[in-house]
């Protein structure tokens, strides 16, 4: 919303910034009800005008870079401690779905290699572009500028070139960008009520598919989200986007966490006998140290994040109790 009002003022009413996160987000959502077909269209397209404006900042910002405009290292005027927790909790967003390789593993040749590699060199490649980007956007940008905008990249493309047509040329890429980045979360969020509703433990509606998409899973996905966007904008939230980039990275640390402890849990309960000690001891160090960072970042998310993540969290609860009943009262006596 913030780079559209770079094209369009949508940022002066409440309403209309609302407006126009919501028909960001179901845009995508038709994509994904037109089949694979126009979601792997959508996805190409956006994945190649995604690197433009990025590199363009990345790689030609250095050459603007002026350490007068870098702002304080801890600019919150909160400890130190918590400010890296907070900014760790956002950071994280950036990077979620470094497990989606994972998901396309039965359909590649050698998964435990190829997806090993994919994921670890895609967020290498990331975390460079990430860092090359940022640091451009705080040596080209004034800070006390940089910290009110809504539009970072366009500002620092301005500020690279002059007047507003750089600015603009990216917001518009950027828009796209982020459309593609919504349509494909979009269907891999219906992938997996989609997966849970094949084992059984999900409503068998979310098993649905039409030309290639679980399309109620699709439809859930996009009205659950329509409706926590309406709810942090009437709930007068000054930071709607920072709120909800907090639920997302909250809900998707849970996940990481139960799988550090299954990790865990395999180590102890002696099922890594037959590895050597020195692997077993690298593993279980792996293990414990993802634990305690998911729980720090949980922490960092703060109490509203949390507090909105758990009632979606106790929600899915309630489904699963009525699906395990169902299932046993369908497997009889012998489930007893």
């Amino acid at each position: 919303v913030g780079y559209l009002d770079v094209l369009i003022p949508v940022n002066d009413h409440r309403w209309t910034a609302c407006l126009a996160a919501l028909a960001i987000q179901w845009l995508p959502a038709l994509a994904n009800f037109a089949g694979t077909r126009y979601v792997g269209a959508v996805q190409l397209v956006s994945t190649v005008l995604k690197f433009a404006p990025l590199l363009l900042v990345a790689v030609g910002g250095l050459f603007f870079f002026d350490p007068d405009n870098l702002g304080p290292f801890n600019a919150s005027g909160s400890s130190g401690i918590g400010a890296v927790s907070a900014a760790a909790a956002i950071l994280l967003f950036s990077y979620l779905g470094v497990e989606s390789a994972a998901v396309s593993a039965g359909e590649v040749k050698d998964p435990r290699r190829t997806v090993g590699r994919a994921t670890v060199i895609g967020t290498a490649g990331a975390a460079l572009v990430y860092l090359l980007g940022t640091l451009s956007v705080f040596g080209t940008v004034a800070h006390d500028r940089l910290v009110t905008s809504d539009a970072p990249f366009s500002d620092a493309v301005n500020a690279m070139f002059g007047g507003a047509w750089g600015g603009w040329a990216v917001a518009l890429a950027a828009l796209v960008s982020m459309t593609g980045c919504l349509n494909g979360w979009t269907l891999l969020s219906a992938q997996t009520p989609y997966a849970a509703a094949r084992d059984g433990l999900f409503p068998a509606a979310f098993a649905r598919r039409r030309r290639g998409v679980p399309t109620v899973g699709v439809g859930v996905t996009v009205v659950l989200a329509s409706l926590l966007t309406v709810y942090n904008y009437t709930s007068g939230s000054a930071k709607v986007f920072e709120v909800l980039v907090l639920v997302t990275t909250f809900t998707a640390t849970v996940p990481y966490l139960l799988a550090t402890a299954a990790q865990i849990f395999h180590l102890v309960s002696g099922q890594g006998e037959k590895v050597d000690r020195a692997r077993l001891a690298r593993d279980g160090v792996i293990a414990a140290v993802a634990a305690a960072f998911s729980l720090w970042l949980v922490a960092g998310a703060g109490y509203a994040a949390v507090y909105q993540g758990v009632l979606f969290l106790f929600a899915g609860v309630l489904v699963y109790a009525v699906m395990a009943a169902r299932r046993r009262r369908q497997d009889g006596p012998a489930a007893r």
